[in-house]
């Protein structure tokens, strides 16, 4: 039974810290001046109370995805930027959550697109799971090539064992509910 604290008070307590560093306001200062900015449900954002959709802001496209939405505050270059299971704030080309510099989506090279779409291609398996698959490795693979923490081969051998990984992992499945 879910007590007085909701849904979250069921959730075990790893989960329920999780949603609240997601749901939380960040508190920051540009130039002087306060900022909070909140991020809604229904894709909506709210700037020291002013509610901003996401989807009309400017944003850049990976392919077909959006991943960067700029906030319209002119003291700095500020934005929100898509992970893998939230949406991250970055403030002067620094991850809030994080703390570390962030890269931006355009430092993608031409090779780590080429391994997206491969990757893209587990989806030819059919059904839920290689679409899950395809899309996490596509996802991966360009945060890996984009990120410029590591040399240049090993982001390429790391986006070769995300696309080999992720073929291999789908034959497996496949191959067992076959066999099953």
């Amino acid at each position: 039974a879910v007590g007085t604290g909701g849904i979250c008070a069921a959730l075990p307590d790893i989960f329920r810290r999780e949603i609240a560093s997601h749901m939380k306001p960040f508190e920051i200062q540009l130039q002087g001046k306060p900022y909070t900015i909140k991020l809604k449900s229904f894709g909506r954002v709210d700037i020291n109370g002013t509610t901003q959709y996401i989807r009309s802001l400017p944003h850049r496209n990976i392919l077909f995805i959006p991943m960067e939405y700029d906030l319209p505050i002119p003291e700095g270059k500020v934005m929100l930027t898509s992970g893998l299971f939230r949406t991250h704030l970055v403030v002067d080309g620094v991850d809030q959550i994080t703390g570390k510099p962030y890269t931006p989506i355009s430092k993608v090279p031409f090779w780590g697109y080429i391994f997206a779409i491969l990757d893209l291609t587990m989806c030819l398996g059919g059904g839920m799971l290689p679409a899950l698959l395809a899309f996490l490795a596509f996802y991966l693979t360009l945060k890996v090539s984009a990120t410029e923490t590591y040399p240049v081969g090993v982001r390429i051998l790391l986006s070769v064992v995300l696309l080999a990984g992720g073929w291999l992992l789908l034959l497996a499945v496949l191959m067992s509910l076959a066999l099953g």
